[in-house]
């Protein structure tokens, strides 16, 4: 009976020790989950926060460089309006002031009804001057489209003749007149065509230092259902930030980003998480060992003082004898016991230790009180 509580004792206590053991390693490895999912949430969520950052600059310096130019072209409008028969001089001198205060245009031309009928600058722009869209097959629709919504329509972006690329703003121009229902007639057609790369290069698409990815989509202004005319068109599909960017009249372009190595998955302060949950791990494990071991020292030491009392129990029990005075009477020999009784000495000393009495009798009281018998030969 013991032995099998020793071994359910011992049991007990190896169970107890691996189920701390594997509910602190498993508290741990949980604990570790969790703080490294909330990181990366909010690592990725900065990094998409940052990227949407530099995108807004981008965006608003676009739209700030394309609104600035074609601003400048309502101021030609203005003076067209009033100076409906203005010269190609006159034209060339606004052209001219105007040109010098912008960063992008390339040229601005002026068609009468639907016909180019000046150009600024001229060098370059020659064979342009004197096409009528409604003759040409691939710009006329842009330009009826401007015509029929009354409003600047942003087109492109395309291939220009004197190189590079560019997009063009068209404008068209209405004059007040009593013959039209409500009081305008269209006059002519105002467009400028802006340097699509001088324009990138001072929204800051082309800076070296960038992290970012950038796509560009929308030609003609369709946003994102135009084809894409700067960066890759796989990028739209890799989970990008996307941002619109509005145009004069309307229309738009939609701008997709992500950093330049794509988006990280895992935040590069996981490693140190994984560190510390590792030296707290092993900290712990060191001071289970520890108790395991001071456990066993108390366990050992406890069996070998049982062991001891055991071994003094037992000989106790076969050591019992009496000691101290004993009162006796001298002429029968009866011993008194605590409570005043006497006795006789052998049940006395039965009673009083393990001694057991056989009663016999010596040679001299054979003599004595048996002389008839003769007891012990000689």
């Amino acid at each position: 009976m013991y032995n099998l509580d020793r071994f359910l004792h011992g049991f007990k206590e190896r169970y107890v020790f691996l189920a701390w053991t594997s509910f602190l390693t498993i508290s741990i490895i949980a604990v570790l989950i969790v703080l490294e999912w909330t990181e990366n949430k909010r690592f990725q969520e900065n990094q998409r926060r940052s990227v949407i950052a530099q995108l807004s600059t981008i965006r608003a310096r676009l739209e700030g460089e394309v609104n600035a130019e074609l601003l400048l072209a309502r101021s030609i409008i203005t003076e067209v309006a009033i100076d409906l028969d203005i010269t190609r001089d006159r034209f060339f001198k606004i052209a001219h002031n105007f040109m010098k205060a912008s960063n992008h245009i390339i040229n601005i031309g002026l068609a009468k009804g639907t016909i180019l009928t000046f150009v600024y600058p001229v060098k370059g722009n020659e064979k342009a001057i004197g096409l009528d869209y409604k003759k040409n097959e691939s710009q006329w629709p842009a330009v009826q489209r401007v015509i029929e919504e009354r409003k600047t329509v942003v087109a492109g972006p395309l291939n220009l003749v004197q190189g590079g690329v560019g997009i063009i703003g068209r404008t068209p121009i209405f004059i007040e007149t009593k013959d039209s229902s409500d009081g305008k007639e269209y006059f002519g057609l105002l467009s400028v065509v802006i340097n699509l790369q001088s324009l990138f290069k001072t929204a800051g698409l082309y800076n070296q230092d960038s992290l970012l990815n950038i796509s560009i989509r929308g030609k003609e202004g369709l946003g994102a259902q135009g084809d894409v005319f700067h960066g890759s068109e796989s990028l739209f599909s890799s989970d990008p930030v996307l941002m619109e960017v509005t145009l004069p009249g309307g229309g738009s372009w939609l701008m997709a980003s992500l950093p330049c190595n794509g988006w990280e998955k895992n935040s590069p302060v996981i490693i140190y998480y994984r560190v510390v949950a590792m030296a707290v791990g092993l900290v712990i494990l060191c001071l289970l060992f520890i108790q395991k071991r001071e456990m066993n020292i108390r366990k050992r030491a406890e069996e070998e003082r049982e062991k001891l009392i055991k071994e003094l129990r037992r000989s106790v029990s076969e050591v019992k004898q009496l000691s101290g005075l004993l009162p006796i009477c001298s002429h029968c020999k009866k011993i008194r016991d605590d409570k005043g009784y006497w006795n006789q000495i052998e049940v006395y000393i039965r009673d009083h230790s393990d001694a057991e009495f056989s009663h016999s009798i010596c040679r001299e009281c054979a003599k004595k009180h048996y002389p008839d018998f003769d007891i012990y030969d000689d």
